[in-house]
């Protein structure tokens, strides 16, 4: 199969890329930068510089190609709509655009959980459960992603593409400096805490696990027009979660704890201190990672299980330690890139 896979360098793209090549896969890397040339070239990837926004070069990156695997998106909790809007849903509008001229009919395309939004009745969330209808004004991630599922189904129903679409729970692994950076900077600040009691679900995924099934999922006929839920088997509480990274980075253990409307007040106020000083960098805490922390979650990937033959067996302690201790040793790299 020749493979395009936009978001490659990213996390989870870079673990797809990955594995597509360990399965015999011919790649083709949809990057924006020349920085990550050299490392993705050093991996027989085809490399192509463009962007979402470039149709012209999408439409040369697509071309030839057998499946598309779309996993690049904005993955801040405080960047403005606009960001969103242009790489999450103009970007995805244009890919599936480029592949349809190209004549790629295979798509595979990255969503996420968020797309549920939250689920007070504390059912396991299952494929068929609605999306989201009334997205919080703030929660700019979940908005682009269930747009963007949108455009992706239309072109499917129209018979312009045929697609299959993943979403992932929170996605924990070593190659990760979003997630494990926020978790961190939340633990070390003054407002650390555990959110509510803590005894809450969260929904986590291991990242190697998660590419697996979706490469295998772009050679099966059964995965076409579906939808996946992809969280690990293993319930892990907020507590743990928090703790797990805590002990990886030789920090105390977080004991004290605070009333989830409280922390959704703080947030709240601290971004939008943050803003109104002008400041671009990204809050301690942000509601959109209080809500991946702090809601109960339980997750159905029953279907995943009997199509693709998901377990979801990962260990979370190993992946969380695995991930500070990577961060830990680059994390000098991110802060200089980010002007820090």
């Amino acid at each position: 199969m020749k493979a395009a896979v936009t978001g490659a360098s990213g996390f989870i793209g870079g673990y797809l890329v990955n594995e597509l090549i360990k399965q015999g896969h011919q790649v083709a890397a949809l990057c924006r930068s020349e920085s990550v040339l050299a490392h993705l070239r050093g991996k027989g990837v085809n490399v192509a510089v463009g962007n979402l926004l470039d149709l012209d070069s999408l439409r040369k990156f697509c071309r030839g190609q057998d499946c598309v695997f779309h996993g690049a998106a904005i993955v801040s909790g405080f960047a403005p709509w606009s960001q969103f809007y242009n790489t999450g849903v103009v970007g995805t509008e244009n890919i599936i655009n480029a592949a349809v001229e190209a004549g790629v009919v295979r798509f595979i395309h990255l969503s996420s959980m968020t797309v549920y939004g939250t689920c007070p009745n504390l059912l396991p969330i299952k494929e068929s459960t609605s999306i989201d209808q009334h997205v919080k004004s703030w929660n700019h991630y979940a908005r682009q992603k269930i747009l963007s599922e949108k455009l992706v189904w239309g072109a499917h129903h129209n018979r312009q593409i045929l697609a299959t679409i993943f979403r992932p729970s929170l996605v924990l692994g070593p190659g990760d400096h979003n997630v494990v950076a926020r978790t961190l900077r939340y633990i070390k600040s003054p407002f650390g805490a555990i959110i509510g009691q803590g005894n809450n679900y969260v929904a986590c995924v291991v990242v190697d696990e998660l590419a697996r099934a979706i490469v295998k999922s772009a050679t099966l006929q059964v995965a076409i027009g579906k939808a996946y839920n992809l969280s690990g088997a293993n319930p892990i509480t907020q507590a743990d979660y928090l703790n797990f990274h805590s002990l990886a980075a030789g920090l105390p253990q977080i004991r004290r704890k605070i009333p989830v409307k409280l922390a959704q007040v703080s947030c709240a106020v601290l971004e939008n201190l943050y803003k109104l000083v002008g400041s671009s960098d990204e809050p301690f805490c942000t509601r959109i990672a209080l809500d991946l922390v702090s809601e109960h979650l339980e997750v159905d990937c029953s279907l995943a299980t009997r199509d693709l033959n998901w377990t979801g067996s990962g260990d979370y302690e190993r992946a969380i330690r695995l991930s500070v201790e990577w961060y830990l040793k680059n994390q000098n790299q991110f802060e200089s890139h980010n002007g820090n």
